[in-house]
């Protein structure tokens, strides 16, 4: 995994994600989940693309459950971005590397 690309648990989810100084894409995956692991490399593009305005983190729904219900994930992957006001927007589904970029742009922008 890229160093821009990072893993948040349970655990750590408050620290990397809600007190965070960059807005967070969240992608909540699974290892069994076919769409998850195609989304995987496009994820780690983007973090390494916008390392100093945007963390990707990914959550492992299998392994975290407490987040991944706070959040109301039920498919996979779940993209979720946070912002220095919480959950801003959330999106279904693995997008392609065009339609992640303009989804992002449109999100940040407003």
């Amino acid at each position: 995994m890229s160093e821009q690309l990072f893993e948040v648990t349970d655990d750590t989810f408050e620290d990397r994600v809600l007190e965070a100084a960059t807005p967070t894409l969240v992608a909540f995956m699974a290892s069994w989940c076919g769409p998850c692991v195609a989304l995987r490399p496009r994820l780690s593009t983007l973090a390494s693309a916008r390392e100093t305005t945007l963390q990707v983190a990914l959550c492992d729904v299998d392994l975290n459950t407490a987040v991944a219900h706070k959040y109301g994930v039920r498919g996979m992957p779940t993209l979720a971005l946070f912002t220095d006001a919480g959950l801003d927007t959330t999106r279904v589904g693995a997008l392609s590397t065009a339609q992640l970029e303009t989804w992002l742009d449109h999100q940040l922008a407003n």
